[in-house]
């Protein structure tokens, strides 16, 4: 049970953790530099809102490979564990470990998102990636979950 309450907790961190770098960009960036810069991020926002649209298509991609990959990866971790460790406990491990794993993959295009917005990208598809991601790391997290959970099933 520990270990399950373990991993929602962990499971919100990461689910905040790509907003909450984008306001922690953003208020940085108005302390930090100068006035100036502002005149570039408009001289720049136009040839940079397709390519942060188009990040959108590496979140999707990247949390179809995340639910993909999970359920594998736990499986072949505990293939390699001897008979002493086969027991829930590891398995619990295991999943805790593919889902820090599989959950970071949708959060790197929206990261880039993230610095598309601090160099003029338009704020409406930053949001949008962290959205899409946000949605993203909560299904993977959720499936390797079930994943987990599944031979308590059994």
């Amino acid at each position: 049970m520990e270990t399950r309450r373990t991993t929602w907790v962990l499971l919100v961190f990461i689910t905040i953790s790509t907003p909450l770098a984008l306001a922690v960009e953003t208020y940085l960036r108005g302390i930090m530099f100068p006035p100036e810069f502002e005149e570039v991020r408009m001289y720049l926002r136009p040839s940079l809102e397709l390519p942060v649209w188009s990040l959108l298509s590496l979140v999707a991609l990247t949390t179809y490979v995340g639910i993909r990959r999970m359920k594998g990866r736990i499986e072949r971790r505990m293939a390699k564990r001897p008979d002493s460790e086969q027991t829930q406990h590891y398995r619990d491990k295991d999943t805790l470990d593919s889902i820090v794993i599989f959950t970071s993959l949708p959060q790197v295009p929206a990261i880039m998102a993230t610095f598309g917005f601090m160099f003029g990208a338009p704020l409406t598809p930053v949001l949008v990636n962290m959205a899409v991601a946000t949605l993203g790391v909560l299904m993977v997290g959720l499936y390797g979950m079930r994943v987990g959970a599944q031979s308590r099933d059994a």
